[in-house]
């Protein structure tokens, strides 16, 4: 790859591929549990509940990403995407609170802002709350050295 290459392309955050297949894994037994199986009607209504709860959650995981590049940011939640271009990218900050976990705000000129889900930037292993902290904020320092000279 070229060093031209390298920095054009964009930097995309997504849910772990290995998290989407468990949540899918989990949804099968219960699947099977109701189709082969002759279960009562109390664990036939849970194993629908929970096999259910773990698909819609895959489908939500699969869809959501942050993407960056040198033209602006993409957000995308499950049934929307905000493109916010650089131009109207005010400040980039790593803020407590949202959904009960630290993400990165996107504030607009105008104002506004965009969350992004935490779940995209949580760590995938285990680790403390002033490493995780730590790794958001070099998440927010790549996502601002994307940033084209003005």
């Amino acid at each position: 790859m070229d060093v031209d290459e390298a920095s054009t392309a964009p930097s995309v955050w997504r849910i772990p591929p290995v998290q989407i297949a468990l949540l899918i894994l989990l949804a099968c037994p219960c699947a099977a549990v109701n189709v082969y199986g002759h279960p009562s009607a109390v664990l036939r209504v849970v194993t629908l509940v929970v096999g259910a709860a773990a698909m819609v959650t895959a489908f939500v995981a699969v869809r959501m990403y942050l993407a960056v590049d040198d033209e602006g940011i993409a957000v995308r939640f499950m049934r929307r995407e905000h493109w916010l271009p650089w131009s109207s990218v005010q400040q980039v900050d790593v803020v407590g609170g949202v959904r009960g976990s630290d993400t990165i705000r996107f504030v607009r000129a105008d104002g506004t802002c965009v969350d992004v889900p935490p779940s995209l930037l949580q760590p995938s292993r285990p680790v403390g709350k002033p490493a995780a902290k730590r790794l958001l904020r070099d998440a927010a320092r790549r996502i601002e050295s994307r940033r084209p000279p003005a």
